[in-house]
């Protein structure tokens, strides 16, 4: 999850709540922090700096005060629900409004949290899309559903699968198990078995020299398999024309194996 969620959001996000009317609901990237899913880090680099987003019905005066995003939406009943003594958007209505405020590759990794954690069914989602056709982020939302993939195990995995996907590369396999000799040797991020060509994505727990150690040894298994190796970082996610390049380059070049 982005560093937006500040161990202070929750009393912040109630604060926020108090004075309004019974209806008023936590909303869209607000919500999405109270269920601990996954924002663009530069969402709120601290909670200070993203007013809470609060929703009202149709016929109440929007919240118009420091500190407060207010919004007037329709919530249905069954949009909402109550945690923690806080009413909030249902993490699929949650999804579908966050999807008008975060591009597509955030939208999908979102999702794939949402399924993933059991928080609402793609099926779920997909209804939801059909519910809000015509308002804004619904376009969005109905470009992420096919590229959503429960298998996904890390925000960032699902944001270089989107962007890899989007540049036309064949949809990978999602932590496949690879098994050599009827041994288990490692979970690849994202795998092309057919050309045995894997991508790993090393995030800020890689740095630790023990892990390193681990992944460098673990690679080394994969490649004594026969199996291709690119590692990507945060930094390759701000280049997905040279992600994309690299692994078109490498499935290429094992097409005839």
């Amino acid at each position: 999850m982005g560093s937006g969620a500040s161990l202070a959001a929750p009393a912040l996000e109630e604060a926020a709540l108090i004075g309004t009317p019974p209806d008023a609901t936590l909303c869209d990237v607000s919500a999405a922090r109270r269920w601990g899913l996954p924002l663009p880090p530069w969402i709120g680099l601290e909670i200070d700096d993203a007013p809470v987003a609060v929703a009202v019905g149709r016929g109440d005066c929007r919240q118009r005060r420091q500190g407060v995003r207010g919004r007037r939406l329709e919530l249905p009943d069954e949009h909402v629900t109550e945690r923690d003594g806080v009413r909030l958007t249902v993490p699929c209505r949650t999804w579908l409004d966050c999807a008008e405020l975060i591009p597509l590759e955030h939208v999908v990794a979102m999702g794939d949290v949402v399924v993933r954690r059991g928080l609402a069914s793609q099926g779920a989602l997909a209804a939801m899309v059909k519910w809000g056709r015509g308002r804004r982020g619904v376009i969005c939302a109905r470009r992420a559903l096919p590229l959503l993939d429960p298998d996904a195990e890390s925000p960032s995995e699902s944001l270089v699968r989107c962007h890899l996907v989007l540049d036309g590369i064949p949809r990978p396999v999602c932590n496949l198990d690879i098994i050599v000799d009827g041994e288990w040797i490692a979970r690849a991020d994202l795998a092309w078995p057919g050309q045995r060509v894997i991508v790993e994505y090393d995030g800020a727990v890689h740095l630790n020299e023990r892990q390193r150690r681990s992944d460098a040894a673990r690679r080394n298994l994969l490649q004594e398999a026969g199996w291709l190796v690119i590692v990507f970082t945060a930094t390759d996610l701000g280049r997905p024309s040279r992600m994309s390049d690299l692994v078109r380059s490498a499935l290429r070049s094992r097409a005839h194996r």
